[in-house]
């Protein structure tokens, strides 16, 4: 139960701030224990990566106050690269969720650039979590899955 507090405390933790490398933590736990299986690690440092990217959602909302996620998107440029952002997804949760699964399961688009689009652009919080959740718990279960074949 511990791992898996810790696990989800990293998640939250390495979700803003990228020196805190997430696929490095899962991989060194994974290939050093035998009490926890790759789904279950994958599911919880998701679920704690998922909850961090919540603030950025947020932020780029506008729910939480931070000048320079303001201040960069308030250029002319930035505002038309949104304008064509927001015609792509706006009233398509399907797509847009695509996207978000996407961008979490392989990291193209950045994910971590993903939250904050997907709040500019207001996206449905239901669907920018339960993608994410579904894209990054893949992308960690392959990650995992891989550390498993090299190691036992």
């Amino acid at each position: 139960m511990r791992l898996l507090l810790l696990t989800f405390g990293f998640g939250v933790l390495s979700s803003s701030i990228p020196v805190f490398n997430m696929e490095a933590f899962l991989a060194l736990v994974y290939s050093q224990t035998e009490q926890r299986g790759a789904f279950e690690l994958a599911l919880v440092g998701s679920v704690g990566q998922n909850l961090g990217k919540l603030v950025w959602y947020y932020a780029s909302l506008g729910a939480i106050d931070l000048r320079f996620v303001r201040r960069r998107a308030s250029s002319p440029k930035r505002q038309a690269q949104l304008e064509r952002w927001r015609g792509q997804v706006e009233g398509r949760p399907v797509r847009s969720g695509l996207l978000n699964f996407v961008s979490a399961a392989i990291g193209f688009p950045p994910f971590f650039v993903m939250a904050v689009l997907a709040g500019m652009l207001r996206m449905n919080v239901v669907v920018f979590v339960v993608t994410g959740i579904a894209g990054r718990t893949l992308f960690f279960l392959a990650l995992l899955l891989g550390v498993g074949l090299v190691v036992r």
